[in-house]
């Protein structure tokens, strides 16, 4: 009986030693989650997701996600979803329990979308200087919404003149020299390969819009402003008069021409002249043909009527309904500025960051001619513009009347922005 009653005693001491242990190990965890808290210290294990569309940034963004953990400790899932439908899909993650990504690559003409679907947090993470003297004033205005910067911009899409500088010593300022140069031209034994004075692809609206880019307002600077919506003036339609001249001298077939074979015709030196998006550099460069080629803003139509090419700013959003925003904002500076200058060689995408070398010189002109284009608005009432200007461009070049189409584009999309008021 004794001995019974001293064991009880003895396993009571034991469980309360355990408590108390317990207890003290429980107090020195929130003490020292509480301590930390009142230094601004997160005390859980910061972790963060980017969705994103184009497989091409793969390499880039696996490595930036390396590297960000290595310097902070933080994870980041890359997550390459389809670009059907994207914000709706980013909204519907991001109120639902599973939760959506805490940042997101975008196209410009998606950022206001996104702004009006709740998903944005205000940029506010560059100073003045570096917003003026590292970016690009086309960057930031695509990157702004309702006058803020809603975005981090990240790199750009542009079209421009290529040339084959085995045939031709320099690039032409209007397609007027290049007509001069047509109908000048005398074969030789050096351009024995030439099929194609200048040819480029008249079924891509994205090629074919520097023709009138110039003389229509889409939104205003930062294309978001429906008051500032003009499609029909006369030089609009005196350029798409020109613009269907040309097939008289080209003879290009809009049924059959493709992006891909008009540029695999330049690199075969089957073409002199050719308008090419950004993303064609590196593929010329993969032929190793060597720097054959010449880079150069879009031409003139005239010496009257001047162009601009047509550029898309993809940007790097925080979502609003992030619940790392703090973090999500550190590392969309760090994808698009700290790391910017690997953007190039690991992705083929042109950054918007100022400042980047590139091994051919000529790259430079991208950017110029970026800085001098018209970039494709965010609002989302022109949206069907894009469409119904293709459609036009397709039957102005068939041999459609050029008022006819212009005036059909025009009061379908206004009738739009006027039911939108």
């Amino acid at each position: 009986m004794r001995h019974t009653i001293y064991r009880r005693a003895i396993a009571i001491l034991v469980v309360l030693l355990v408590f108390a242990q317990m207890g003290q190990v429980a107090f020195s965890y929130h003490q020292k989650q509480k301590e930390a808290a009142e230094a601004g210290q997160d005390t859980e294990q910061k972790a963060l997701t980017l969705w994103y569309t184009d497989e091409k940034l793969n390499g880039y963004l696996v490595q930036a996600a390396a590297d960000y953990k290595e310097q902070t400790g933080v994870d980041v899932t890359l997550q390459l979803v389809t670009a059907v439908d994207y914000i709706e899909h980013i909204n519907t993650a991001s109120i639902s329990d599973l939760g959506g990504p805490d940042l997101f690559v975008v196209s410009s003409e998606l950022l206001e979308k996104a702004r009006l679907a709740g998903l944005t947090v205000e940029n506010d993470s560059f100073t003045e200087r570096e917003l003026s003297k590292d970016f690009p004033t086309k960057a930031i205005d695509a990157a702004t919404c309702g006058g803020k910067l809603m975005a981090y911009p990240f790199y750009f899409e542009t079209c421009f003149l290529l040339y084959n500088k085995n045939y031709v010593d320099s690039a032409p300022s209007t397609i007027d020299e290049i007509l001069d140069y047509a109908d000048n031209y005398e074969a030789t034994e050096a351009t024995e390969k030439v099929e194609n004075i200048f040819k480029w692809n008249v079924a891509d609206i994205f090629s074919n819009f520097f023709f009138i880019s110039n003389y229509v307002n889409l939104g205003g600077e930062t294309g978001d402003d429906p008051t500032q919506v003009s499609l029909d003036a006369q030089e609009v339609k005196d350029c798409l008069a020109y613009y269907q001249s040309l097939n008289a001298f080209f003879a290009i077939d809009a049924d059959e021409v493709t992006t891909d074979n008009v540029l695999q015709e330049f690199i075969d030196g089957k073409t002199v002249y050719t308008i090419a998006k950004t993303d064609a550099i590196a593929q010329i460069d993969a032929a190793d043909g060597g720097y054959f080629y010449g880079i150069a803003e879009v031409p003139n139509l005239t010496d009257e009527l001047s162009t601009k090419g047509l550029s898309v700013t993809n940007s790097v959003v925080v979502n609003a309904y992030s619940r790392e925003r703090d973090t999500a904002k550190d590392f969309a500076r760090f994808v698009t500025y700290d790391k910017a200058t690997e953007l190039y060689t690991m992705s083929e995408k042109m950054p918007v960051r100022l400042g980047v070398n590139y091994e051919n010189p000529e790259m430079s002109v991208l950017l110029t001619q970026y800085e001098n284009s018209v970039e494709v608005p965010k609002l989302t009432d022109l949206s069907n513009y894009w469409i119904e200007m293709e459609i036009a461009f397709a039957n102005i070049w068939k041999g459609n009347d050029v008022d006819t189409e212009v005036d059909s584009v025009t009061q379908k999309i206004m009738s739009q922005l006027q039911a939108a008021e």
